[in-house]
């Protein structure tokens, strides 16, 4: 998920029509050329939609990084003239937005405040798109084969146990009958590191760099040959879809089924699917099933009128409608998803389910929607939640968002969103290691954006799952 194009967007607030005036939407097929490196300077492009690849001279393939909606394309060249400094290729059908330069370029001399505010914006944008990638290239300069480890003594322990432990259960695989205890002694060096890597290093936000720490880089390069054997985790680093919750990455994990490289791989998939983060977002899918029975019981109107945003594998609609076959005359879903890869997911089981009648798939992207650059028609709804989102996010942009919800809902519906609870056990091993960094956040937290949404004072409650980790702030509109 990503903030870039909102952060353009706010810094142009007031003069957005204008500044859009001569804006032209464009697609581009998988492969095409949407920016060519030491070709003349590009307009600003605001990926709505799709997956691009981004390149430049000096840089392995294996680092090129994946950008998917809500990235600004073309800034570089802008703030410095000249040539591009980057090619950037489809990976897939991507839909855009191409932003003149010479038309932002009029807009900013004639109001030099607004240039600043854009020039303040654009600046944040590659001040963050650099640190990050501080993470991806800071994997040099580490303790050569036979020098002291750069990890501290604790730490360093660890992992060589979870290294024997991993040997073990390789050499085990060699026997007719599988040995527990080497499984369980590698679950648990496992768990040992990662409570280490939380204790050790700071907690991180979605908006905070990696640090250029050589411990976690010697950590980094001692784990990733062991992360890149798994499946689901290997997926979270890689991040395909240009983020790490992608509506598969939930889908497998809702699935709790490990996969990866050889018998190996699965087992520390099992690892990495144990952890309390993982848990947690199995356990969002019951709770959001018993608000969305609960729901039900608050209105006697029909059809319920139910809108989830982000709602990658909406496994929750399934065990819903699966469970109680005469609910698909009672509610009227909309869901709303920035990913074609994920409506189309949905698509196709709500074929095979024969419940597409039920269902209404929109692709949005929701930064767009809560700015007034794309529009979403929808009656006033009972229910509008979304459990993998806000956390990718800063207050300011959930405010706006969280608005927008409110403005959507009849009165006396009810808003519900989703984040990761600030104590979260598995924080070290995604902000360190998967680089899934995301802002977490707390019940006051929770309930002062609500609030400075629109929503009552007194009418926010929060909810934990069972696991502790995610936390839900229900927010009900005034009637």
């Amino acid at each position: 998920m990503n903030a870039e194009s909102l952060l353009l967007l706010e810094a142009l607030e007031g003069v957005v029509d204008q500044a859009f005036a001569d804006v032209q939407p464009c697609t581009f097929a998988p492969g095409d050329s949407l920016i060519q490196e030491g070709g003349p300077p590009a307009d600003l492009i605001l990926i709505s939609s799709g997956v691009v690849q981004a390149s430049w001279e000096g840089l392995s393939p294996q680092q090129a990084p994946l950008l998917g909606p809500g990235s600004v394309l073309g800034d570089i060249s802008f703030l410095l003239g000249g040539v591009a400094r980057a090619s950037v290729m489809a990976r897939e059908p991507v839909e855009a937005l191409r932003l003149s330069q010479l038309a932002l370029h009029e807009l900013m001399q004639s109001n030099p405040a607004q240039g600043q505010r854009v020039f303040k914006a654009l600046a944040a944008i590659n001040a963050q798109r650099l640190l990050t990638q501080t993470h991806t290239h800071g994997l040099c300069g580490v303790a050569g084969l036979g020098a002291p480890s750069l990890m501290p003594p604790e730490l360093a322990a660890a992992v060589i146990r979870f290294k024997q432990c991993a040997a073990a259960v390789e050499a085990d695989f060699r026997r007719s009958e599988p040995n527990a205890v080497l499984r369980r002694d590698l679950a648990a060096a496992f768990d040992t590191l990662v409570r280490l890597t939380g204790s050790l290093f700071p907690a991180l936000s979605g908006d905070t760099p990696a640090p250029d720490n050589p411990a976690l880089q010697a950590l980094r390069i001692e784990l990733l040959p062991y992360l890149l054997l798994t499946r689901s985790a290997e997926r979270m680093y890689r991040k395909p879809r240009g983020y790490a919750g992608d509506f598969l990455t939930i889908a497998w994990m809702y699935a709790d089924e490990p996969g990866g490289a050889g018998e190996l791989g699965t087992l520390l998939d099992r690892c990495f699917l144990n952890q309390p983060a993982a848990k947690a977002v199995r356990n969002r899918r019951g709770l959001l099933r018993e608000e969305l029975q609960r729901a039900l019981t608050l209105t006697d109107q029909r059809p319920l009128r139910v809108t989830s945003l982000a709602c990658g594998p909406a496994a929750e609609i399934f065990d819903l409608l699966l469970e109680d076959s005469d609910l698909a005359d009672q509610v009227q879903f909309t869901l709303v998803d920035v990913d074609q890869k994920a409506l189309e997911y949905v698509r196709e089981r709500l074929v095979r389910e024969g419940l597409e009648h039920v269902v209404r798939l929109e692709r949005r992207n929701l930064l767009h929607l809560c700015v007034g650059r794309q529009k979403l028609d929808l009656e006033p709804q009972h229910l509008i939640y979304s459990i993998g989102l806000i956390d990718y996010f800063d207050d300011r942009i959930v405010t706006r968002l969280q608005t927008w919800i409110h403005s959507c809902l009849e009165p006396g519906g009810r808003s519900i969103l989703g984040n990761f609870h600030i104590n979260n056990p598995t924080r070290g091993l995604m902000d360190h290691l998967l680089d899934w960094r995301l802002i977490h956040r707390d019940q006051a937290a929770m309930v002062k954006l609500a609030e400075s949404a629109g929503f009552p004072v007194g009418l926010t409650q929060c909810r934990f799952e069972d696991a502790g980790v995610n936390l839900f702030s229900i927010a009900t509109r005034e009637n």
